[in-house]
């Protein structure tokens, strides 16, 4: 068989697959660009890659109906997520680390980027980061402290939506589904001066009903909403200068995602509470990019970013309808950020150098109501200042072997100042922290289109001050890892079957984490924890014929700590992490019966994970709950009623899968969405 080349996909599961017609008569053939991953400020291309690394495309994403960042992880092997994405991890660790401090806090493990702004902890953990118009997402597993800088210890997830050109574009959508979704969308731009301006806007409005009842109000629990309004504009005044600024508004409101077991039987998605329980996030985000080429090799980047946040929380704090104890939060972040690289590019040399300066605040405010009346409150700022100087240099130092060289000086402040009614758990401390990163790395072209890379690099997250409210405001130290990579990249048969793999070992010292002390909500922070990561992720793609692509892909994720005695004297050593699966398994394939008709579905497996360890009076481990693993199947299917007109359909969890993804000790607990379907209209210019 000769299949042609336009197939590029990487995203397990996700494939992009068209054929050489599309409308006969009524347009020329299509042709699929190879993949570009950008997320690393080198341009390179897939196979040459050596980070592990998920990409899926703008068309991967309509294939697969996602809506969201949370369907992108769902499927995702070395990824997990839970309850709504409230909680996610990379390699076992979770996005706010292992010393979750909740929405107050500014650190973290993981990254999101999106089009170069950090986004905020609270639009990590309630995920309202959907993906209209939306141009490639980037999830890289593993660290990339040494060119993302902080909160990135775990890995970083790069979305970058769809930039203006001076050709006119349109698009426009309506949707519905079970469980009260509804929504409509629409994004188009083109060119407002020629060759000179060019524009972009898109729109995205989605709310539901939920899939939870509050029994006790008769209402449902968890509501939610969520629009999206982001204009570019790009400015070219000279063919050596691109300007892009770029303004972003999102807000976003949610209720209560849990459920109740009562006694030992989960209530699948019931919960009682005689509170109606919100988190409301509204987020203004403007940015200003600049290319300036020097030559033919040479070019500057300045990329100015600033997000404004105001987040506002209610939660029922004895989580039942009996008694009356609420907690109100109240938070307003900024998150500035300034980076300005010099790149060079040659046929053997991809380099750059450059300096950064990020200033991140966080003012919150907590307030705990008994039966009404004002019970005790908290409140603190915190105020991060973050400066870098970083470089990488790929060299292809002889025929077919590239050396990779980078190095961070990253140096931090944190200044926090906690106030609360009981005077002696208020706290003042200002902290600095400063860390040099290398990575090195070798990568070697087998044969054509085959990769074999080692690469060695620090990972490393700041210290900081507990902001958890009720809690002992300690301070703690930075946390660091070694990460050890061995990469393979390759494609056989006229390019129609694609593999990579990485194999990898970490070694994590002076882990922060949290404890919570026997018999009450206080939560403690330490650097008490020692561990290690080894893992393995595959990743195969195959296509079958013209019309049919078929994906596998897998991921072990062993992470335990070494050493891990708390301060309390619980002992952990030895244990596997918490949520962190040790196996995610998905396989999916796409057939395109012609051009008109699409058939599009998924498989994955997850493990089953600890949720919570339970000690003895010594405080060994003397038995865990854990979450159920299990196997979910999505389908979509989308067709063209004409050239211009599409109609889709999705089903996710297809067979109505009940499983807990959060066993906590307690009787509210987590546990994953059952069967969703829906249906969309789309227009395209």
């Amino acid at each position: 068989m000769n299949f042609k080349k336009n197939t590029i996909a990487l995203a397990v599961g996700s494939v992009v697959c068209v054929t050489g017609g599309a409308w006969a008569a009524e347009t020329a053939p299509l042709e699929i660009a190879p993949i570009t991953v950008s997320g690393e400020k080198i341009n390179r291309s897939l196979e040459q890659t050596q980070s592990s690394v998920v990409v899926v495309t703008e068309q991967q994403l309509r294939d697969k109906a996602d809506h969201s960042l949370v369907d992108v992880f769902a499927r995702t092997p070395g990824v997990y997520s839970q309850a709504g994405n409230e909680n996610w991890g990379i390699r076992g660790v979770p996005v706010s680390g292992f010393d979750d401090q909740g929405p107050a806090t500014l650190n973290g493990a993981v990254s999101v980027y999106v089009d170069g702004a950090v986004q905020p902890n609270r639009t990590l953990t309630l995920s309202p980061t959907t993906l209209w118009d939306v141009e490639q997402v980037e999830v890289f597993l593993g660290p990339q402290s040494t060119t993302q800088g902080r909160n990135s210890l775990a890995g970083a997830v790069v979305v970058q939506t769809r930039n203006p050109t001076f050709q006119p574009s349109f698009s426009a959508q309506t949707n519905v589904g079970n469980y009260g979704e509804k929504g409509a969308a629409v994004a188009g731009g083109g060119s407002i001066v020629d060759d000179k301006i060019a524009g972009r806007i898109a729109l995205d409005y989605q709310d539901g009903d939920g899939y939870i009842d509050n029994i006790a109000l008769g209402k449902d629990a968890n509501p939610h909403r969520t629009s999206n309004a982001r204009g570019k504009l790009l400015i070219t005044p000279s063919d050596d200068l691109d300007v892009l600024l770029t303004y972003a508004h999102n807000e976003h409101r949610q209720g209560d995602n849990s459920v109740i077991r009562n006694p030992d039987k989960v209530r699948y998605y019931k919960v009682s509470s005689n509170t109606q329980a919100f988190d409301n996030l509204l987020q203004d985000t403007v940015s200003a990019k600049l290319d300036y080429r020097l030559d033919d090799q040479w070019s500057l980047t300045s990329l100015t970013t600033n997000t404004n946040s105001d987040y506002s929380n209610r939660l029922d704090f004895d989580q039942n309808a009996v008694d009356n104890d609420v907690i109100l939060r109240k938070q307003d972040g900024k998150l500035f950020g300034q980076e300005l690289r010099l790149n060079y590019s040659s046929d053997t040399v991809k380099s750059f150098i450059g300096a950064y300066y990020g200033h991140n605040t966080n003012n919150f405010h907590d307030r705990l109501l008994s039966a009404g009346e004002l019970a005790a409150t908290v409140k603190g700022d915190t105020t991060i200042e973050n400066k870098a100087l970083f470089g990488e240099v790929n060299w292809t130092f002889a025929p077919r072997w590239t050396l990779v060289t980078g190095l961070r000086y990253d140096h931090e402040t944190n200044d926090t100042d906690i106030k609360q009614d009981d005077l002696s758990d208020a706290a003042k401390v200002n902290k600095s922290f400063a860390a040099v990163l290398p990575k090195l790395g070798i990568n070697y072209e087998l044969a054509a289109g085959q990769y074999l890379g080692f690469m060695v690099q620090k990972g490393y997250r700041g210290g900081g001050v507990n902001v958890r409210s009720g809690s002992g405001h300690q301070s703690y130290d930075p946390e660091y890892t070694t990460n050890y990579e061995l990469s393979y990249r390759g494609s056989f048969f006229e390019d129609t079957l694609r593999a990579r793999a990485n194999l990898y070992y970490t070694d994590w010292k002076d882990q922060q984490v949290s404890v919570r002390q026997a018999n009450t909500n206080i939560i403690d922070v330490y650097n008490a924890g020692r561990s290690d990561i080894k893992g393995l992720e595959v990743f195969v793609e195959k296509d079958l014929s013209e019309q049919l692509t078929l994906t596998v892909g897998g991921a072990i994720t062993d992470g335990k700590y070494k050493d891990f005695i708390a301060g309390n004297g619980q002992d952990r050593s030895g244990q596997a992490f918490l949520y962190a699966p040790k196996y995610k398994m998905s396989v999916g394939g796409i057939y395109r019966i012609n051009d008109r008709l699409t058939f599009n579905t998924d498989v994955t497996y997850q493990s089953t994970t600890p949720s919570a360890y339970e000690f003895d009076a010594a405080g060994k481990v003397n038995g865990e709950r854990r979450s159920d693993n299990y196997v979910l199947a999505n389908f979509s299917s989308e067709f063209k009623v004409t050239q211009h007109v599409a109609v889709s359909g999705f089903v996710k969890n297809a067979f109505d899968k009940r499983y807990v993804t959060n066993n906590r000790d307690d009787e509210i607990i987590d546990a994953g969405a059952p069967r969703t379907f829906g249906m969309a209209l789309r227009y395209d210019l």
